[in-house]
């Protein structure tokens, strides 16, 4: 009676020591999952803060380059004399030495008052930061030998003056043959209208 009394006494202890093992080791894993899950989301953050800040980076340099581009062609408009009041007559005496360099025929032309670029020359309209967007509209009728004699005075014009010259229409048609008009050389005519553009500063 007394030997059963004692191993059933020694078994009861052995499951108590069992059931607190189990209970240790269940916290035990628990505590590692617990861990794991910690670390795993730990480590998602990182990486997705790793990301946001390699999306910013990109988000800079292409702000940076695109700031450096603008910056550019900011110089290269004041470096070509875009910026600042038209220089009409500096325009007039380029046009007559285009005209005597390159032997036109006839070259005749007017210009219309500066005014402010409207939505028919610049679809975005008439501001540029700082600076207002003028426009000088200019008609002009020449003649010529052939289509490549054009092309040529408009290049030398676009190449010539402190104004950016964007051709609006140009028609081309031959000129009537009168009897005073045998020995023309020229016998191409035409009439091309032309936005000549410079930058204001606001004031």
């Amino acid at each position: 009676m007394t030997s059963k009394a004692s191993d059933l006494g020694r078994i009861k202890w052995a499951i108590a020591l069992l059931l607190i093992l189990s209970a240790c080791g269940a916290a035990a894993v628990w505590s590692t999952l617990q861990m794991q899950k910690a670390g795993e989301k730990a480590a998602r953050e990182a990486s997705a803060a790793r990301a946001d800040i390699r999306a910013k980076l990109a988000r800079a340099r292409d702000e940076q380059a695109e700031l450096i581009d603008k910056i550019k062609r900011f110089q290269a408009i004041k470096d070509r004399g875009y910026i600042g009041p038209e220089q009409r007559l500096d325009w007039i005496e380029a046009i007559a030495r285009i005209k005597a360099a390159r032997r036109i025929y006839r070259l005749e032309y007017d210009f219309a008052p500066q005014r402010l670029a409207d939505a028919s020359v610049l679809p975005g309209g008439p501001g540029a930061g700082a600076f207002d967007i003028m426009a000088s509209q200019m008609r002009m009728q020449v003649q010529f030998l052939h289509e490549g004699e054009l092309l040529a005075l408009i290049d030398d014009i676009r190449n010539s003056v402190r104004a950016l010259i964007q051709l609006r229409s140009c028609s081309i048609e031959r000129a009537p043959a009168g009897s005073g008009d045998r020995n023309n050389p020229a016998p191409l005519k035409a009439e091309c209208t032309m936005e000549w553009i410079t930058l204001r500063e606001r004031k």
